[in-house]
């Protein structure tokens, strides 16, 4: 009985693997978006394969100075940075609302089956060496 149980919770948090994941993916995707917009912000060409040199070589033109470039990167990073945290941001606090709905109709009550089954045969045994105890006296 109990390997069915655990067997039917590693089942479930599979199932919310898979839902995670598939949440996650979109916004894996935006973020690839969102990078190729910085790096066309900073200078670089990505209509056409480049290499990496090719790309970096690009953004120096673009940015002859350390600040040029810093300046650059923080106008073209802000959008992106403060929606990549408020999205981070919702997206955990739906992680930790669906896992402790999880826990709560799942692996609470287990727990506490548990533990009453544990404290009923600690009772049990506690019973039986008072008797065996009362019986060496007696």
């Amino acid at each position: 009985m109990m390997q069915l149980s655990v067997k039917t919770q590693i089942e479930q948090l599979k199932n919310l693997q898979s839902k995670v994941e598939a949440q996650i993916k979109p916004q894996l995707d935006k973020a690839s978006a969102e990078a190729k917009k910085i790096l066309k912000e900073l200078g670089a060409n990505l209509d056409e394969q480049q290499s990496l040199t090719d790309v970096v070589s690009a953004i120096r033109s673009h940015n002859p100075t350390l600040r040029s470039f810093l300046l650059s990167l923080d106008s073209a990073t802000y959008d992106t940075r403060k929606r990549f945290e408020w999205n981070a941001t919702m997206m955990s606090a739906y992680a930790k609302f669906q896992a402790e709905i999880g826990y709560e109709k799942n692996v609470k009550p287990l727990i506490e089956n548990y533990i009453d089954s544990a404290e009923r045969q600690f009772d049990d045994l506690k019973a039986k060496a008072h008797a065996l105890k009362d019986k060496l006296r007696g």
